[in-house]
């Protein structure tokens, strides 16, 4: 009988491994382990924090796959989100529905993503896990924790007497305004949550408010860029509302 439940706790502990193992984080060939931290330390184009992941199923049947956040250190004036087969608002922790991911498979680049925007005075770090998990078994879940960084190196002395100021109104209708006072060549950047350009506007003045037309943008969460000297500077969001 002794033996006979030792067995039995070994072939529960090795299928319980087994389903652990069903889903595997990766990123151009590099293999994560479940709960493994990485670091995103350097902005993209529009000031965007973006670590792009994928997720391999490594099991012989098709699964739907759900993923989930959990902000485990966070800062004021970072917003963080998540792209999984589609881009969420900051506000959703688990993504509302599944995608497939195919037998013996990794999912396309581009299809999973996790994202964090810094306010310009903002540095330091935001710590997000991750998980990922078949729709049908919750309780089987394989995670990595991403850490955003955004040091602050090489910012000058006069980075802190520069603004740009929230969005209002917010939601926006026909039009969203934003005050500001910067020193440099000025143009401001929209992107929709898919990090598509969808307006720019070069500005002539240092100071002063900007009013940005979005009568023609469908509903939903959109993103300010200020690019200074061809840099990003800082992002503020907004969301149109019809």
């Amino acid at each position: 009988m002794i033996k006979k439940s030792i067995f039995t706790l070994m072939m529960m502990t090795v299928m319980g491994w087994v389903s652990a193992q069903s889903l595997q984080f990766e990123w151009n060939g590099n293999v994560y382990s479940d709960g493994e931290t990485i670091v995103c330390d350097t902005p993209n184009d529009w000031g965007e924090y973006l670590q792009d992941m994928q997720l391999r199923n490594l099991t012989g049947q098709d699964m739907k796959v759900l993923v989930e956040k959990e902000v485990i250190d966070d800062l004021e004036g970072v917003i963080n989100y998540f792209c999984w087969g589609l881009c969420f608002s900051p506000d959703i922790i688990v993504s509302p529905d599944a995608v497939e991911v195919t037998a013996n498979n990794v999912t396309e680049e581009g299809a999973l993503s996790f994202h964090a925007m810094f306010d310009e005075t903002v540095f330091g770090k935001v710590k997000v896990k991750y998980y990922a998990y078949e729709e049908r078994n919750p309780d089987q879940k394989v995670s990595i924790v991403v850490v955003f960084h955004r040091s602050g190196a090489g910012i000058g002395d006069n980075a802190h007497s520069m603004t740009f100021g929230t969005a209002y109104p917010n939601p926006a209708s026909s039009q969203v305004n934003f005050d500001y006072s910067l020193d440099g060549s000025l143009c401001a950047v929209v992107y929709n949550l898919l990090g598509q350009e969808v307006m720019r506007e070069q500005l002539n003045a240092n100071i002063g408010r900007m009013t940005l037309s979005v009568a023609d943008l469908q509903e939903g969460i959109y993103f300010c860029t200020m690019m200074v000297d061809g840099r990003a500077w800082s992002t503020q969001k907004f969301v149109v509302k019809k």
